[in-house]
């Protein structure tokens, strides 16, 4: 019998390669940052943190998401569940729990993630 050990095997939700621009603001600062989308599920994304300042596990941020097919970014709320540095650089990725965001712009975003990643994979195929 093989053990599931890894994150990814660990997870409720299929998650989508995306690549999206954003910001975010812990709870209680002021001052946007910048960070990159890298993936979204039913449930949050992954993001890529460019700071040399970790973000702590439970933090509360709020986030703008550019996405290419709406004028406003999009608006949502989650919670830091995991962070670490990348390896040989000064960034740190992590994964984002949803606790508020509209439910038709989530949907925008999943559809748009399936559509990249489905013409990647059908691209692939060939």
């Amino acid at each position: 019998m093989v053990k599931r050990s890894s994150i990814e095997d660990r997870r409720k939700y299929k998650r989508f390669p995306i690549e999206l621009s954003a910001r975010y603001v812990k709870e209680n600062d002021r001052g946007w940052k910048g960070c990159t989308v890298t993936n979204i599920s039913r449930g949050g994304i992954g993001i890529i943190v460019y700071l040399q300042e970790k973000i702590s596990g439970g933090a509360l941020l709020k986030l703008e998401i550019m996405f290419p097919k709406k004028e406003e970014p999009i608006k949502a709320t989650g919670v830091v569940r995991w962070i670490k540095e990348q390896k040989g650089e000064k960034n740190f990725i992590g994964g984002v729990e949803f606790t508020e965001i509209d439910a038709e712009d989530k949907w925008k975003l999943l559809d748009y993630a399936y559509d990249t990643w489905k013409e990647e994979d059908d691209e692939e195929e060939e």
